[in-house]
């Protein structure tokens, strides 16, 4: 539970470039502090910390034992952003000390291994969330509830992608597979969440599970997916189609196809600052939906409420939809040719 004066202490575990989006996204959420920051590096934790001082308070403590985090009662959660190999080892190790954790996305790297930790975090009566900020954006508040009201009508279908182009490099966490990298852990993830998400909207929050799958992966020499082109079939004909990649440019929009019209975030999907309802009509009809700071806020107040409520996990990112991710992964990656 939270501490005095309503202060909400996060510690971090892997102050890396997405932990510098945590930690800035902080300041919008009332009581939230960096606390304390655990790093391999103590000159890189350091460095950390200071960049996220605030002024007229200290800066965030900073160790390299992280049996010291862990058992730090003053600490309310800790946020994990280590390389996606390294999940589950600290997401357990937080478990087991009882600590609330808001882990980044992927959990892990398969259903089976996601299972383990949801039932861990069940036993234990201890918080757990992916951290799949995308559904908190003000972005998706707005989309949902056309989606809803019928804005669209019948859905028909679903496109998307997210790709960028990365210098090949064996050793960095996107193309080791020691750092279980490729591209459908790390970005591909998002295209699967929206679909999952537009179906609750159009379903009454039940997303029916993929007839068919049509996979088709380009593999980098490291034995990673560079990129992955991916069109899943749902009853009734709808289907998604989406390719993730670190080997194109793209502005990364996602569409979702009505009888009606046509539901749109232009640019980024996964971190949408607009939204475009489209029909015949022009222009299309636009609301603009800017972050307060950078988009990870919701989640952090998301998680920070449902920790303090004593829930074991989130109502909008709950246990089940993340393993439903996982299991879809696991189907595409066996897929790949």
């Amino acid at each position: 539970m939270a501490h005095d004066n309503d202060i909400f202490r996060w510690g971090v575990i892997g102050p890396g470039g997405i932990a510098n989006r945590f930690a800035g996204a902080l300041a919008a959420v009332p009581g939230a502090r960096l606390a304390t920051v655990f790093a391999r590096d103590a000159a890189k934790g350091e460095a950390y910390a200071r960049q996220w001082q605030r002024e007229g308070e200290a800066p965030a403590r900073v160790t390299t034992a992280l049996p010291d985090l862990l058992s730090d009662a003053a600490i309310d959660a800790v946020y994990i952003a280590t390389p996606h190999s390294n999940h589950g080892e600290y997401v357990r190790a937080a478990l087991e000390a009882g600590k609330a954790v808001l882990c980044e996305k992927p959990l892990v790297t398969t259903r089976a291994e996601g299972q383990v930790l949801v039932d861990l975090a069940r036993a234990k009566g201890v918080f757990l969330m992916e951290a799949l900020w995308t559904r908190f954006l003000p972005a998706y508040d707005v989309a949902g509830r056309m989606l809803r009201d019928g804005a669209i009508g019948e859905l028909r279908a679903m496109q998307s992608s997210f790709c960028f182009a990365s210098v090949y490099d064996p050793l960095h966490r996107q193309w080791n597979p020691a750092l279980a990298g490729g591209s459908l852990w790390d970005i591909g993830i998002y295209n699967l969440a929206v679909t999952r998400w537009v179906l609750q909207q159009m379903n009454g929050g039940t997303c029916p599970e993929p007839v068919a799958m049509d996979v088709h992966a380009k593999m980098a020499p490291t034995g990673v997916d560079a990129a992955v082109n991916v069109t899943l079939h749902f009853p009734g004909g709808v289907t998604s189609q989406f390719r993730c990649g670190f080997d194109a440019a793209s502005v990364n929009a996602f569409e979702a196809l009505g009888s009606k019209a046509g539901l749109r975030f232009p640019l980024d999907f996964w971190q949408a600052e607009a939204v475009e309802l489209v029909t015949r009509k022009a222009p299309a009809e636009r609301v603009e939906t800017p972050f307060v700071i950078n988009g990870f806020e919701g989640e952090i107040a998301e998680a920070q409420a449902c920790i303090r409520a004593g829930l074991v996990e989130s109502p909008r990112m709950p246990h089940a939809e993340t393993l439903a991710l996982l299991g879809w992964m696991d189907a595409i990656r066996a897929r790949f040719v």
